[in-house]
């Protein structure tokens, strides 16, 4: 099946097809997510700029494990603004497009965990 934000050629590839293995890192990827989407608002909020980029950085791991390259661009250019405290006035629109990516994605891999 093909999706719109997911690629799960490397969670296959990294899992070794072992779907119980693949349903395990799609299952602490959407717990861990909402946490993500909920500090990232708080760090904006409180303009913790160098929080916001920290966490950037280890989101980005998780959509890359997922193959969501779009994401993961996304997040790397919020990191390296945040890191280094430029352009704040750009955090919000990336933080509101990494949260609909998230959110999008994790409807996705509900729907592939069904059929795994």
């Amino acid at each position: 099946m093909k999706y719109k934000y997911i690629n799960l050629e490397y969670l296959n590839e990294m899992s070794g097809g072992d779907r119980k293995m693949m349903l395990e890192m799609i299952d602490i990827y959407n717990a861990e997510v909402p946490g993500y989407l909920e500090r990232m608002k708080t760090y904006l909020d409180s303009d913790d700029h160098e929080a916001l980029g920290k966490l950037a950085h280890k989101a980005k791991a998780s959509a890359s494990i997922m193959g969501l390259k779009n994401l993961a661009e996304d997040l790397k250019q919020l990191e390296h603004l945040a890191k280094e405290g430029k352009d704040p006035d750009l955090y919000s629109d990336y933080v509101e497009k990494i949260t609909v990516q998230f959110t999008l994605s994790i409807e996705e891999l509900r729907q592939v965990a069904r059929t795994i």
